[in-house]
């Protein structure tokens, strides 16, 4: 039988790299959202064109009749249907953005939403139900506007 003092000092050393772990990963996570904060900012400041804020508005992210474009050809490239999640991924790497960033894909996502309803109403697509909370949609093969 193991001495008690023995097991006493491996459980307390085991309570203390526990509570280093944690506190590493919450370091590590808030390393990440500086990196994140970074890439953003250099995204900020080698944007071409028009002049670009931090809170940017997503229209002036996308030229006109570009986030329909992009999720029509989402759309085509899988012709069984595409939940709004995939789609709003499709757009952000296609446009070469940070596909990581949480609040730009809510962002995009929110806009395909609103572009999938008008095209739902206007009958150029349609609900295929819903996968894990996100619509899937499917297009009905018209074009994009």
């Amino acid at each position: 039988m193991a001495d008690p003092q023995v097991i006493n000092t491996l459980s307390q050393k085991r309570k203390e790299i526990e509570a280093h772990i944690g506190s590493l990963e919450r370091d590590l996570e808030d390393a990440r959202r500086d990196l994140s904060a970074i890439l953003a900012v250099i995204k900020v400041f080698s944007a071409d064109g028009h002049r670009v804020t931090a809170y940017m508005n997503l229209t002036r992210l996308f030229p006109r009749h570009e986030l329909p474009k992009l999720c029509q050809q989402a759309l085509e490239t899988h012709p069984n249907g595409m939940n709004t999640r995939e789609m709003a991924l499709f757009v952000i790497q296609a446009k070469e953005l940070d596909h990581t960033d949480r609040h730009l894909r809510q962002s995009v996502a929110y806009k395909i939403v609103q572009i999938m309803r008008r095209w739902e109403k206007q009958g150029r697509a349609r609900r295929l139900g819903k996968v894990s909370g996100a619509i899937v949609w499917s297009s009905l093969g018209l074009t994009a506007n």
